[in-house]
């Protein structure tokens, strides 16, 4: 990995903030410690205010009062929410948990405007609100540790990165952008980083004892001219990205991030539908509104169990059913829970023992097979295809990655391939993320996920152009909805290159701006805006300085090999700069 990617910029930290799905934290490192040592970064432990656990993450959930104000982050929002309804004073807060995947909502526009439902499905709040609330909690947990270990820092002494997963659009990494500006982080400080990019950069500077399936020869995966795969198993979304290694050890990537919503939430529920099949989705759903605490522990318990399943096919694994949840279904007629079971089409593979539930090794496996499934089928046509053919190596990452049963399939469906799970392959994504801090251009080529362009209009051509396209402006035929090319589908794009020029006219004279509508497609060369499979992301506003000039043309030069859009504007005639800006969030 290349010296020369160090930011000249004397910032004394890089803090990261990995929000996830269903687990969040954040990491740091101070500059002159990670110039001696990559690996030398800190993170923090999150103890449960009941049952004393204590992990490296805390869960994604957010509790707030009444009159919509912070309350409480994490393991406390759990723990805070519990005791209110166990006091029956829970009904007018709003408690939300695992909303990260709402930004990958693909069939809803996302907006400044864009709402979402609390964990009782009765209340909602703006996205924006819930997002800003939270990021706000961590950056400030990590002022507040840095503030009592001694440490008292300005606000121009950190960098901050915010990790987003690979297949996100260009909406959500905005809104996660303006979420954690809105609280209070400068924009000029913040770098969005690409988790599973985020992943590969810190197994590079892993020692070989911490890189499972690793040896003398597994090693050569990270050197010069070596490719491999890097599989991001989070919660919610699994990315998937093929890295080449450059001669200077920066990376290139080799065909567009791709995955899906396979993450570890999906195992989860599967289990769910087993109960709600059980005892009935009302019944589910009480329990988890009357006994907050109970399913909480609940799922917390199947998260372990769901870590390490015996090899041994005749081994069961065994689950503690709360005794709320038992009482709550039976009423009065005891014994109808076991009933339930035996009348369920489980009913060969569970077996009741007192509170415990005791799941077949085969059924507790199905529920992982449609997410493991998908993975797989993902990876193999990745594999075969002609720009990633010939990659030996799998790098597995993520908390869902942690999964000795996901590992398992991964290694048997691949045979041939070297599959390599760091140490805590959950936290490859936060650590990684304060080395892109440092080294943002480790990664200095990306593929283009799809054909970028701009809605625009063009002098109309009879016999060329469709007729439903013609308008009239200035006394001049112009067709409309004209998909102006920047990038194409598959593009090889480099980091800080200006991929695209183009030229850009006022239809009317002496407008003070003009409103650019950014569009994208999965085709490679699409004609007009409306065709199937294209997309408007939002518009691209320019606004003149000196309105005369404008109307003589504008140069756009956009740059698409970063984590996010960047474009510079200047008028043609005199070469000043216009104010461009990316408005992916508006309602149009």
């Amino acid at each position: 990995m290349s010296d020369e990617a160090i930011p000249q910029e004397d910032y004394m930290y890089v803090a990261a903030i990995d929000f996830g799905t269903t687990f969040s934290g954040y990491a740091f490192a101070m500059r002159h410690n990670f110039l001696k040592d990559k690996a030398n970064i800190h993170t923090t432990n999150w103890i449960a205010p009941s049952g004393g656990i204590t992990s490296l993450k805390t869960p994604t959930t957010l509790l707030l009062n009444p009159d919509k104000s912070f309350n409480s982050f994490g393991y406390d929002a759990e723990a805070a929410y519990t005791s209110l309804s166990e006091d029956d004073k829970h009904e007018n807060y709003f408690y939300f948990r695992r909303f990260k995947m709402s930004l990958f909502d693909r069939d809803k526009r996302l907006t400044r405007e864009t709402k979402l439902k609390d964990m009782v499905g009765k209340k909602e709040l703006p996205a924006l609100e819930i997002f800003t609330h939270s990021i706000r909690y961590l950056k400030d947990h990590l002022l507040k540790r840095l503030e009592n270990s001694g440490m008292k820092t300005l606000p121009g002494d950190i960098m901050w990165v915010l990790t987003v997963p690979a297949i996100w659009d260009d909406p959500a990494k905005q809104f996660m952008r303006e979420a954690a500006e809105k609280a209070d982080i400068l924009g000029g400080q913040l770098k969005i980083a690409l988790e599973p990019e985020a992943a590969s950069v810190f197994c590079q500077v892993l020692p070989i004892e911490k890189l499972e399936g690793a040896d003398s020869v597994g090693l050569r995966c990270f050197s010069p001219g070596s490719r491999y795969l890097v599989l991001d198993a989070g919660g919610g979304t699994v990315d998937i990205t093929v890295h080449e290694v450059q001669r200077n050890g920066s990376l290139k990537e080799l065909d567009c991030a791709s995955g899906g919503a396979w993450g570890g939430i999906y195992v989860d529920q599967m289990f769910k539908e087993m109960l709600e099949d059980i005892v009935g989705k009302g019944v589910l759903e009480g329990f988890a509104l009357a006994n907050t605490s109970d399913y909480i522990a609940l799922f917390h318990q199947f998260e372990a169990k769901k870590r390490n399943i015996p090899n041994d096919p005749s081994e069961k694994v065994t689950i503690k059913i709360p005794q709320t949840l038992i009482e709550m279904f039976e009423d009065d007629e005891t014994g109808a829970f076991h009933r339930a079971i035996m009348e369920s089409r489980y009913k060969d593979s569970l077996t009741l023992v007192k509170d415990k539930v005791r799941i077949s090794n085969e059924c507790f496996r199905s529920f992982f097979k449609e997410a493991a499934d998908s993975i797989v089928d993902h990876v193999r046509n990745l594999l075969n295809s002609p720009k990633v053919k010939g990659t030996k190596n799998i790098l597995m990452v993520g908390g869902f990655s942690e999964s000795l049963l996901l590992q398992r399939t991964v290694r048997d469906a691949f045979p041939d391939c070297r599959v390599i799970i760091p140490q805590e392959a959950g936290l490859c994504v936060l650590k990684g993320a304060v080395i892109f801090g440092y080294r943002p251009k480790t990664i200095i080529g990306r593929v283009a996920k799809c054909t970028y362009g701009i809605a625009s209009t063009t002098t109309f051509q009879h016999g060329k152009h469709r007729k439903e396209k013609l308008f009239m402006a200035e006394g001049k035929e112009r067709c409309k909805d004209i998909f102006n090319k920047h990038v194409t589908l598959g593009d090889e794009l480099k980091m800080d290159d200006v991929q695209s020029e183009s030229e850009y006219f006022p239809i009317y004279k002496n407008q003070k701006s003009i409103s650019l509508p950014v569009v994208t497609s999965c085709d490679l060369d699409p004609s007009y805006t409306d065709e199937k499979g294209c997309k408007k992301l939002g518009p691209l506003n320019l606004t003149f300085k000196n309105p005369e000039k404008g109307s003589e043309g504008v140069k756009c030069s956009m740059i698409f090999g970063e984590t996010e859009l960047k474009v510079k504007a200047e008028e043609k005639s005199s070469g000043q700069t216009v104010e461009a800006k990316f408005d992916f969030l508006s309602l149009e």
